[in-house]
This record gives C-alpha cells, structure tokens and sequence, in this order.
C-alpha cells in the first residue's frame, strides 16, 4: 500500500506543477482511501478539482493523465469547483462516498460546505441499483456457467454494490464501517437477506481464493437476489426531503 499511495502522492505533486494555482484540489478516494486496496484488483480512484475545464485548462495536464492510465490507473475524475459544488443533487450517492473516505493529496478539501439531501441520495441509489441488476441479470444470461467470464464479474462488481449499500446505510443515519463484510451484515440487517453469499465474495475479493460458480451455486443465485431485494426495499424507502 505505502507504493502506491507515493505513487498517488507524486501524481498530485506533478499536476500542481502543470497546473500552478488553477489546481484547487487532488483527493485519493475508493479502496484506498479506506485501506483496503488489494493489488490486481482494487484502482488508485483521484478526484481532480480545477478552476475551470477549458481545453486549453485541460490541456496541461494532459500527457501527465495519459502517462498515469498508460500505467494502469484509471483516468482521474477531472471537474472544475464550481461544476463540483453544483452535483451534489444529480451525483449524491458518489459524492457521499467519497466524502465518507478520502484524503486530500493537494489543496483544499472540497467538502467544506456541500450538502447532500437524503431524498436526492434515494432516488439516485435506486436509479442506479436497478440499473446494476440489470446488467448483472443480462452477464448471468450469458456467463452464469462460465467461471472465467463469471468470476471476474462477481469480483469486480462487488464494490460497486458496496458503494450502494454504504449508500442505504447512510439513509438509515448510520456511518458505515470501512470494512466490507461489516457494511454487508449491516446492509443485511435492515434489508433482511442471508449475507453468506456476499461475504463469500468479500473473502475471495480480499485473499484470492477461488469461486464456486455455477448457473446454480449459492455464491451466484444469492448475489443476484440479493440484489433484487436490496433494490426493491429501496424503492419502498422513504427519505427525508
């Protein structure tokens, strides 16, 4: 982990050069901000915050962006402030998560002051759980009896549904917990499903250990009506204004 927070670290150092004062922030968010990066499949998650994103703004950092996803990161997620500022309505659910979990590598943090509306955070969170239930459904149509092409899947989609269920959690007025099997048996409790197959996940996520997949194994037939319930239990939910 030290490796790859120096490496965060001097990706922050190079744009402030590039950029000088039209660089507002550099915030490390995801898996690695909450320490629980797992080489080989977690990614160095940045959120770059700009005066502006004019072209000609965008274009001094560009061969250093290109440099950083060459090296398999992912491309930073690149906003001016203000644009910031503006998406705590449409953006919610990836904003609270990051705000929840992030370091300030450079510049200001940009939470000071942003407001996140929990019935913004519902609609959003549901949006987007039934969006990921549908293109899991369609990849077991397709791959469920594949565990080459099944496998990666479950891994890889995992995360994404844990930033759904920290979502949930803070809804309910809860600060989720970093760890993921913590934020599962939470999710678990208000919802009401069996978190077996998801924790089985979570370990084989963490240590590396093999899936049993199959279009009928547990691991499989859970994690999609687990999600099924989790989106039909946000739709019945009502937030505050």
């Amino acid at each position: 982990m030290a490796k790859e927070m120096e490496r965060a670290r001097d990706f922050a150092r190079d744009l402030a050069g590039a950029y000088g004062d039209a660089l507002v922030s550099v915030v490390l968010y995801g898996s690695a901000a909450r320490g629980e990066y797992r080489e080989g499949v977690s990614d160095l998650n940045l959120l770059v915050l700009l005066r502006d994103t004019a072209a000609a703004t965008l274009r001094r950092g560009s061969a250093l962006a290109r440099a950083w996803a060459t090296a398999k990161n992912p491309p930073p997620l690149v906003m001016s402030e203000e644009e910031f500022r503006d998406s705590a309505d449409v953006f919610p659910m990836e904003l609270a998560d990051i705000r929840d979990a992030h370091l300030v590598l450079h510049g200001a943090d940009p939470f000071d002051g942003v407001e996140i509306r929990p019935a913004d955070l519902r609609l959003q969170l549901e949006r987007e759980l039934k969006s990921a239930h549908i293109r899991l459904r369609t990849r077991y149509l397709t791959d469920a009896g594949d565990a080459a092409r099944f496998e990666p899947v479950l891994l890889k989609s995992f995360s994404t549904f844990l930033v759904m269920f920290r979502t949930l959690l803070r809804l309910h007025g809860e600060a989720p917990e970093r760890d993921p099997e913590a934020v599962v048996r939470a999710t678990a409790a208000h919802v009401g499903f069996d978190p077996a197959p998801l924790l089985e996940i979570a370990r084989a996520r963490a240590g590396g250990a093999k899936l049993e997949i199959g279009p009928d194994t547990r691991v499989v037939t859970g994690y999609l009506d687990t999600v099924a319930e989790v989106a039909r239990y946000v739709d019945r939910f009502e937030a505050a204004a």
